[in-house]
């Protein structure tokens, strides 16, 4: 993996060189000198990789979170709704007074 892309997934991953560096246990510049090199450290790619999976996990399972109560949402809808209530004969009443 390159220096390059381990921007990328830090991008997609909504992380920064501080939080990488932090869990590398590294310094920024340590990080950063990385772009002279052909291909980051074994260890960073693969911290970089589990943190993306944990990510993707923790994405799918709020979707699924947020189908359930968007499903009983639509459910109280219908408890608002009332069919007897006929505004029209109220204005009429109202008018013969």
């Amino acid at each position: 993996m390159t220096y390059k892309e381990f921007l990328e997934m830090l991008e997609e991953l909504e992380l920064d060189l501080d939080s990488a560096a932090e869990a590398l246990d590294l310094e920024i510049s340590d990080i950063e000198a990385w772009e002279d090199e052909e291909e980051i450290p074994k260890s960073a790619e693969k911290w970089i990789k589990k943190e993306k999976v944990e990510f993707a996990a923790l994405n799918n399972s709020n979707e699924d979170n947020n189908f359930e109560d968007e499903k009983d949402e639509n459910l109280d809808d219908d408890d608002d709704v009332d069919d007897n209530l006929d505004f029209d004969d109220e204005k009429e009443n109202e008018e013969e007074k």
